[in-house]
Formats: C-alpha cells, structure tokens, sequence
C-alpha cells in the first residue's frame, strides 16, 4: 500500500504575514477633483493614517470552514479584498492557492432603492422564509447590523 501523509503546510490553502493595509485620507475635505489635484501638485495636502488591518496572520486549510467576525470598521471587508486580489496590502505578504472569486461589496444582493428593512424582507423570503419568521428575528438582523438610525433609508442612502 502506498498512501501518503498530507502535512498542514501543503494542504494550505490561503497564509496571511504580518498583513497590514493602511489609508492615507486628507485631513479637511476638498471640494472638487481638480482643487485635490493643484493642491496634491503643490504638495498643500496633509495626510492622516489609518491601519484597516495591522500585521494580520492567518492560515486556511483545504477542508476548513472559517468566518470572520467583528464590529463595523474591524476590517473583516479589507482582509477579504486582500485575500481576493481586489486590494493590495501595503505591507505583507499574501498566498493564495487556487481560485478566488470575490463576491464583497456591502451592497451585492440589496436593492438600491428599497429601504434596509424591505431589503431584510425581501432577502428573507428568498432564502424561504416567512413573513412571520422574519418579523421574529428582524430585530436581531437590526442589531447585528447597527443600523437603527437608518433601517428604514433606501439601501442607496
């Protein structure tokens, strides 16, 4: 019999080092494209940083089921855009075995002028559920997304 022992390490299928993505955004709003481009030119813009991620590691297995957790702005959307190509790390390397097809932005599935709640309805009834199903667990959806303030504003808004 001639069977082979798979290790970890060539069964992995994504390896994130010390990963860090930072953003560079102006420090006082600029009105239009062209003042942002004398102003860039004539170097009058100030920067402020911001670590979306800082010196991430992680592994992924074939096999493995994995989420990613946490508050809005934790970064989960940036580390996924890594993982996807979409977005460069500014320091950091990436390793991706296979195929990745990215499907992230907030807004994919939502219609854009419908209001979150219809947006919670309607996807809920897609996946099958009933109205009265929905309105059980719509608060939890609420809370878990922290939109109160804008739940009832088109998904566009």
């Amino acid at each position: 019999m001639n069977s082979k022992i798979i290790t970890k390490a060539e069964n992995e299928i994504i390896r994130l080092e010390n990963v860090s993505v930072r953003y560079r955004l102006p420090s006082e709003r600029i009105g239009t494209f062209k003042e942002y481009i004398i102003r860039l030119i004539q170097r009058k813009i100030r920067f402020n940083s911001f670590w979306a991620l800082h010196e991430v590691n992680l592994s992924v297995y074939s096999g493995e089921v994995f989420g990613i957790i946490g508050k809005n702005g934790a970064g989960k959307s940036t580390m996924l855009k890594v993982i996807s190509r979409v977005l460069r790390p500014t320091e950091g390397r990436v390793v991706v075995y296979g195929k990745v097809a990215p499907l992230l932005e907030l807004g994919a599935g939502f219609h854009p002028e419908l209001t979150g709640r219809e947006n919670v309805f309607l996807n809920g009834s897609l996946l099958g559920y009933s109205s009265s199903e929905m309105k059980k667990c719509f608060q939890y959806i609420l809370d878990f997304s922290e939109l109160h303030d804008f739940i009832d504003a088109p998904i566009r808004t």
